[in-house]
């Protein structure tokens, strides 16, 4: 695809989502008032009755001048760390911090308990229900205010593959938040793409990034040189993000692996987001076509109860890692429309 054909492409997807309604965009925050962000480091739990023996790193960004009483809560995927929502190439281009915090929003981007910045027990230990514990934990230290003396009112979880996965198990046991985006997380697989996929993971140890981590092989990685392929689309792909996503990988537990279980019994609402060319769950995959978001949520819809009132967005010409494709600024409207209706910034 020409660039010429992209961008008609995404003035034309543009188009199409404000004749549904208005669309919110996320205008660059003006120089030396970018989202005001501080770190910090949580006591979490990996068993509900337990102790808190682990630490959560996160990032808390607030836009400037104002502390809404609304929170996303941003959950990187496998492979990946809190970087990924606030991307460090492109000057803000592939940040939904920086988005949503000029939408109006707080953001609270954390690394997994496992990856980034977060502590790193031993891997069989972070099971979906010890992830989603200590997911839990982080989402009661927002309310609560104990980051910085502001608790919020709202909470909307924001998930990018992995991250989604453990809101299936986190939101029905918990009932934490008001709100979900589950992105990359649809349920058609296409098992040859999936065995390439396993066959580009290896134990953690073996890589020459993590080779002196201490991590048990629990933890795997992606190889060098194969996220290109089964992450992105090439239409949409800018190859700094790709080197720079190579130099940033990260691990992930093995048991965090997500079995699935039909159907989830979250009671908020949920909003669905796919990459129409995602390389697992689109290419070749025939139970639904990921051209038509009517299909896609009339086979997802078996996955859901029906308080979760769920809508389905399909981007087109995007891969897998939807928020580094050149496709963000779409990607990030389309999060932001639905959550305006949904969970204002107030």
């Amino acid at each position: 695809m020409t660039r010429p054909q992209l961008k008609s492409l995404l003035i034309a997807a543009c188009t199409a989502a404000a004749a549904l309604s208005t669309l919110v965009t996320a205008p660059p925050a003006a120089a030396g008032h970018g989202p005001i962000c501080e770190t910090y480091e949580l006591p979490v739990r990996l068993a509900d009755p337990g102790p808190a023996t682990e630490t959560m790193a996160g990032e808390l960004c607030y836009p400037a001048y104002r502390r809404p009483s609304t929170v996303q809560f941003l959950v990187h995927g496998g492979y990946y760390n809190r970087a990924y929502w606030n991307f460090p190439v492109g000057n803000g281009y592939y940040s939904y911090v920086r988005a949503a915090t000029s939408a109006g929003y707080a953001t609270f981007n954390v690394d997994l308990i496992g990856s980034g910045d977060s502590s790193h027990p031993q891997s069989g230990q972070v099971t979906s229900e010890a992830g989603a514990v200590a997911l839990h934990d982080a989402i009661s230290a927002l309310r609560a205010g104990t980051l910085d003396g502001h608790g919020f009112g709202k909470v909307l979880w924001v998930g990018h593959a992995l991250g989604s996965y453990y809101a299936w198990s986190e939101i029905p046991r918990y009932g934490d938040v008001d709100a979900a985006i589950l992105t990359s997380s649809l349920h058609g697989f296409n098992a040859q793409h999936g065995q390439i996929g396993a066959a580009n993971a290896y134990p953690a140890p073996d890589d020459p990034k993590f080779a002196n981590a201490g991590l048990d092989r629990g933890y795997i990685t992606t190889k060098p040189g194969t996220r290109g392929s089964m992450f992105y689309y090439p239409a949409t792909t800018d190859p700094a993000v790709v080197a720079k996503d190579e130099q940033l990988k990260d691990v992930y537990p093995s048991a965090a692996i997500v079995p699935p279980r039909i159907p989830y019994g979250i009671r908020v609402p949920v909003l669905l987001v796919g990459g129409a060319e995602d390389w697992l769950t689109c290419q070749g995959v025939t139970v639904y076509d990921c051209g038509d978001p009517a299909s896609v949520l009339a086979y997802e819809s078996q996955f859901y109860l029906p308080e979760a009132k769920l809508k389905v967005s399909m981007i087109p010409s995007t891969g897998h890692v939807m928020g580094l494709a050149t496709t963000a600024p779409l990607v990030y409207s389309t999060l932001l429309n639905w959550a305006s209706s949904t969970v204002a910034p107030k």
